[in-house]
């Protein structure tokens, strides 16, 4: 089957088995304490202000970027089981664990708890949009080096 979850074959009206091949989750696992712990290093030397971290903006601006280059990356080609490893690992564990919107949502409500609410509702705003904007731009970055390296082997072959 191609997919990371096995579904089983079913007729309408009985519910459908799925099964999730454990080492697709001991992937994800692995991908997942490597980025938490990423994150917690970053977030542990970056400046504060206002309760506010540094790390957490820059996760949130990094992990999406990098989910957006990744995948970009991974949809050119077949879907071959060395790609659907590596988004497991790389996309969903650790950048998954990487990103920390929990921890966007707990600066938003510890500013905004210090009397500074317009700077919290901004500083959520103004972090999920650019954390979009860090997609686009992955997914751009990585479309445009892909076809940049189609070019020079084609030159080259």
């Amino acid at each position: 089957m191609n997919s990371d979850v096995e579904v089983g074959r079913t007729v309408v009206g009985v519910p459908i088995p799925i099964r999730i091949r454990p080492g697709f989750l001991i992937l994800a696992a692995a991908g997942g304490a490597i980025g938490a712990g990423a994150r917690y290093l970053l977030t542990l030397v970056a400046p504060t202000w206002e309760t506010l971290s540094a790390g957490t903006v820059a996760v949130n601006l990094l992990g999406p970027f990098f989910l957006g280059t990744l995948l970009q990356t991974l949809s050119q080609g077949a879907e071959t089981a060395h790609r659907r490893r590596l988004r497991l690992l790389v996309g969903v564990g650790f950048l998954g664990a990487f990103t920390s919107y929990a921890e966007l949502a707990l600066d938003v409500i510890t500013v905004s708890e210090n009397g500074h609410a317009l700077i919290a509702v901004s500083y959520a705003l103004l972090t999920i949009v650019a954390g979009a904007a860090a997609t686009w731009f992955g997914i751009f970055s990585a479309a445009r080096w892909g076809r940049i390296r189609q070019r020079r082997q084609g030159v080259a072959g």
